[in-house]
């Protein structure tokens, strides 16, 4: 509930979203609906690559909501995650009159 919280309150708040739901991103609908429902640019990291792992994490129900995953890397994830988010937030910005 915390993390569904949080997304929501980013509304107006922040450009974008880095998010690493952990196990939560092969279960929880409801971080997917609430990823959709801020209407944020949001990159799924993963620290580990879940193709790699237990077959039930080669499912994320994020996937339909985000821009995109980076996976695999350990803590270089979220490094690649923020040169992701910033030039798709860079591309908007040009792309908008």
């Amino acid at each position: 509930a915390e993390l569904i919280d949080a997304i929501h309150h980013a509304a107006g708040e922040v450009d974008g979203l880095i998010l690493n739901a952990g196990a939560l991103t092969h279960t929880s609908w409801a971080i997917a609906d609430a990823i959709a429902g801020v209407e944020l640019p949001t990159v799924e990291v993963h620290l580990s690559n879940p193709a790699a792992r237990e077959p039930f994490r080669h499912t994320s129900m994020l996937a339909a909501v985000v821009v995109g995953s980076i996976a695999g890397f350990g803590g270089l994830s979220y490094e690649l995650a923020v040169v992701a988010l910033a030039e798709i937030l860079q591309q908007r910005a040009t792309a908008s009159p």
